[in-house]
């Protein structure tokens, strides 16, 4: 997962046709329009990546009219069209941050800068929590209180032994990628939520999304209830002879303006380790997978290397989705065979379709 702010020097500073007041700047494989005579190639800058949410501070007011979120109270930076270009991220002046100058390139800056991921899965709603009968009498509830009965159970952090699966974008990786000659799998990345499956020692069912456990909760719980994804996950750890962890995405009603339009919830399998040593599991390993327990792999596109300018694998990520050609797909994720190289290709058209 990147960061969201960072030093980082200007790449190269282009003209936008037919505007004379606004050029286009590459700045960490970005685009990102600014000022015309703002800043000089090579000087160093605070680069903030989409989805960052920065807070309302006067230095930031000026982002109020296209960034301000009501929802998320802050400016919201997301991919923008302006003069036909698309715009990526933000170009801010080092001279933000007290003694800023003195900052090498790569320093992260986000909590100085008070930014936020900004994280749409946190306003996801919540399935009510059935309460248990006694809880209605005030007498028993109480005895039951005294006893440890009815307390909330502590949310837990994601399993240090498992990667976190959020793919770094192609622009991030370019450099150690672009000269590599391995066939890629190529499938859609599909826009929806998150979510992580797997059984303790104890065969006890554990879901997570993104960074934190989230219980039986919202959609997340409703596929594990839904699919019986503990005994899929019993079925799978005996067949493979260890602790299997399964990761994808779920799509359907109520999950990011359900753009599929699926009639009910689906969950699209894309990864999956093994849960105590943390290895990713092959794409061999999760076809086998898929046909023990009968999970949907995210759609397969093709097979494919590395093409030779980032601009290509950018413009190649663009597209309809196979589930709805009228809609743009997210972007790409591609991997390789072992699953130890991968990253995401986003494609641009669709960073400014979805919005907000």
């Amino acid at each position: 997962m990147h960061e969201l702010a960072k030093v980082a020097a200007i790449q190269s500073i282009a003209p936008i046709e037919g505007k004379d007041r606004i050029v286009l700047a590459k700045v960490e494989n970005y685009d990102s329009i600014i000022q015309k005579d703002s800043f000089k190639v090579g000087e160093k800058v605070i680069y903030v990546f989409y989805d960052s949410i920065l807070p309302p501070r006067p230095e930031f007011e000026f982002l109020r009219a296209r960034c301000w979120s009501e929802k998320y109270q802050g400016f919201r930076i997301r991919p923008m069209k302006m003069g036909g270009i698309i715009s990526e991220g933000l170009v801010l002046p080092l001279s933000l941050i007290p003694g800023g100058d003195k900052l090498s390139v790569g320093t992260v800056v986000t909590e100085r800068l008070g930014i936020r991921r900004y994280d749409p899965d946190a306003y996801a709603p919540k399935r009510a929590v059935k309460k248990r009968w006694w809880m209605r009498y005030p007498l028993i509830r109480s005895i039951m209180k005294a006893l440890g009965f009815g307390k909330p159970k502590a949310m837990k952090g994601y399993p240090q032994s498992i990667p976190k699966s959020d793919e770094e974008n192609i622009e991030a990786k370019w450099d150690s990628v672009k000269d590599s000659d391995e066939i890629f799998i190529i499938t859609e990345k599909m826009e929806g939520q998150a979510a992580m499956y797997v059984l303790d020692r104890r065969k006890k069912l554990h879901i997570y999304s993104h960074n934190w456990e989230v219980g039986s909760s919202g959609s997340w719980g409703s596929i594990a209830s839904e699919m019986d994804m503990r005994a899929l996950l019993v079925k799978a750890c005996k067949a493979f002879g260890m602790r299997i962890a399964i990761e994808g995405e779920i799509c359907g009603p109520g999950i990011q303006k359900n753009i599929y339009k699926f009639p009910s919830l689906r969950f699209f399998l894309y990864s999956a380790y093994d849960a105590d040593s943390g290895r990713r599991l092959s794409v061999t390993e999760l076809d086998r997978l898929s046909s023990i327990t009968g999970l949907e792999r995210v759609p397969f596109i093709r097979k494919g290397c590395i093409m030779e300018t980032l601009d290509e694998m950018l413009h190649d990520a663009e597209g309809g989705s196979v589930f709805s050609p009228s809609v743009p797909r997210e972007g790409l994720v591609w991997r390789n065979e072992d699953g130890n190289i991968h990253f995401k290709c986003k494609s641009r058209p669709y960073k400014v379709w979805f919005g907000d």
